[in-house]
């Protein structure tokens, strides 16, 4: 097992505090650094939590993954707690050792992002004076068993549950997955807006690596390549729009388990000249403001990071109407609804916001404004840091 180390934040980000209010010691805990929507959120908020009242440490199940370097010098103690599985006995060594942090520690909150780390943090925190706040970001990791038992039995021993959208808020009370005292709907923060400003920057740098001439439309899809994201009913859709837009291109941005079959799935549709898979790529955001049109196809989500850095660059949305999406894209105004598992449906709604510039301008427009004004990113961190203070408050 990996040494467990002591993390302190650098002199250089600690203002001044009161002795008479020493700071809260917060630990988080997530499953992995890989561009994710949850990992992001969770790197952006430890950027910015306020070190004078707040000192932060961090854990993980694994290192691998390029967003730790976005972190690492405020965070270069990484405590790692490594689980290969949640049914043997390492499994339980691991809980083991985090509580043993936790009360080493005196770690007055535990805030962990994702399932593993969830379920993780449940069985750590059972029994210390340490506080946990669990995030469900999603209506349902999976349709396994395991992971619906494993939901509901780490928001029961939480102390707080972090939801992102008022749809998964309704669910988690709709399902008995949590009492309505211990939900706190906390948006996603998003701080892309600037990449409005570098639309052609951003548009020339794709078309160069694409070696693809000035008139074409770039059609993007930023997400990892998992089948809940829906990228085989999009390149479905992708077959009719091409017909009717023979200088449509697709660029599917992300990495994972599906992209041999979605790249056979483009050759038996004759069509993967038209697909482009870039693979990861650090900051990938930056490239909805190369788009003509960003997609989301996902068959279910909680509040996509994907659709709202596309809506903060200035780029025009299709979506599907899942989950968290139907709070940010009002149809036809922030951007086109289309079905899930619906390619012909999903064509049509991209063709519809292909074939006119100004509707796809306006729809731009509109859901850039949205966003800037109700998922600011300083607002996310400072509803965090009151939820912090509210229980430690309460304990």
């Amino acid at each position: 097992m990996e040494a467990i180390l002591t993390n302190t934040l650098p002199t250089t980000e600690t203002r001044a505090f009161s002795d008479a209010q020493p700071r809260v010691r917060v630990m988080h805990l997530i499953n992995s650094f890989e561009l994710g929507g949850t990992e992001r959120q969770a790197v952006e908020l430890l950027k910015r939590l306020d070190a004078s009242r707040f000192d932060v440490s961090l854990g993980a199940i694994q290192r691998k993954g390029g967003l730790y370097d976005e972190i690492a010098e405020r965070y270069p103690n990484l405590h790692l707690f490594p689980l290969d599985s949640l049914y043997n006995r390492n499994a339980f060594a691991q809980a083991r050792a985090l509580r043993e942090h936790l009360l080493r520690e005196r770690i007055d909150i535990l805030h962990a992002h994702d399932f593993y780390a969830g379920w993780l943090g449940a069985f750590a925190t059972r029994f210390t004076p340490t506080k946990f706040i669990v995030a469900q970001r999603h209506l349902r990791l999976s349709d396994r068993r395991i992971h619906d038992l494993g939901r509901r039995l780490m928001n029961r021993l939480a102390d707080r549950v972090i939801v992102n959208a008022e749809m998964i808020r309704e669910y988690v009370l709709t399902e008995g997955l949590a009492k309505s005292s211990k939900l706190a709907v906390i948006r996603n923060g998003i701080d892309w807006g600037h990449l409005v400003n570098e639309r052609d920057t951003m548009r020339r740098e794709l078309l160069d690596e694409l070696n693809l001439p000035d008139n074409v439309l770039l059609i993007g899809k930023i997400a990892n390549l998992r089948a809940v994201k829906g990228h085989e009913y999009l390149i479905d859709a992708a077959e009719h729009v091409i017909d009717e837009f023979p200088n449509a291109h697709f660029v599917f941005i992300g990495e994972g388990e599906l992209r041999y079959e979605l790249e056979e799935q483009a050759k038996e549709l004759r069509i993967a000249h038209r697909i482009h898979f870039l693979g990861n790529r650090p900051q990938a955001a930056r490239y909805n403001a190369g788009l003509d049109l960003a997609v989301l196809a996902s068959l279910h989500e909680g509040m996509p990071n994907a659709v709202l850095e596309a809506m903060s660059a200035g780029t025009a949305v299709v979506a599907t109407a899942v989950g968290g999406v139907r709070e940010i894209i009002n149809d036809g105004v922030t951007g086109y609804a289309a079905l899930p598992a619906n390619p012909a449906n999903l064509a049509a709604r991209i063709a519809q916001a292909l074939i006119n510039d100004d509707e796809r301008l306006r729809l731009a427009t509109n859901g850039r404004a949205f966003v800037l004004a109700h998922f600011g990113m300083d607002k996310m961190v400072s509803q965090t840091e009151t939820l912090y203070s509210e229980i430690v408050a309460s304990s």
